[in-house]
């Protein structure tokens, strides 16, 4: 085990805030955003695309940067009482996050060149289902090691 220390705690504590932001910004998605898409004029769908991938960097790309740098710092600085699995566990859905971008990311240039069509949205809710499973989780591991720390 590890001996209490501020700056592991503060190291959780950000890992918290960005661990709860994720699942908040990533079910806004699968249940709000990605739906509304088939509203918008297939004409119009690739400048609104374009548009909002430019419009999310600072509220999506720079918390999941933030977010996964949080799970390799648990690993250095864990929490007092964290099992090492449970950090193995936050790194390893970390980077099966990264990982889904090789598809992920080519689905939506996808996508944006072919425009809205009602198979491409079906398909994009069912398949984003398997980030918000990986964001949910992650936030339950963390939410995990907070109650691990509260109850050392």
């Amino acid at each position: 085990m590890y001996h209490a220390n501020p700056v592991n705690d503060l190291i959780l504590l950000f890992a918290l805030t960005f661990a709860l932001y994720r699942v908040g910004d990533i079910w806004t998605f699968q249940v709000v955003l990605f739906p509304l898409w088939r509203r918008v004029r297939a004409e119009d769908f690739p400048a609104y695309h374009q548009a909002h991938f430019r419009s999310i960097f600072g509220v999506i790309f720079v918390p999941m940067g933030l977010s996964a740098l949080s799970a390799i710092l648990l690993w250095f600085f864990p929490p007092l009482g964290a099992p090492r699995w449970l950090l193995g566990a936050a790194l390893a859905l970390q980077a099966l996050l990264f990982l889904s971008l090789a598809y992920w990311i080519p689905f939506q240039l996808r996508i944006e060149r072919e425009g809205n069509q009602p198979a491409l949205m079906r398909h994009l809710v069912n398949v984003h289902w398997t980030r918000v499973a990986n964001l949910t989780l992650f936030a339950a591991v963390v939410l995990w090691l907070a109650w691990i720390r509260l109850q050392g």
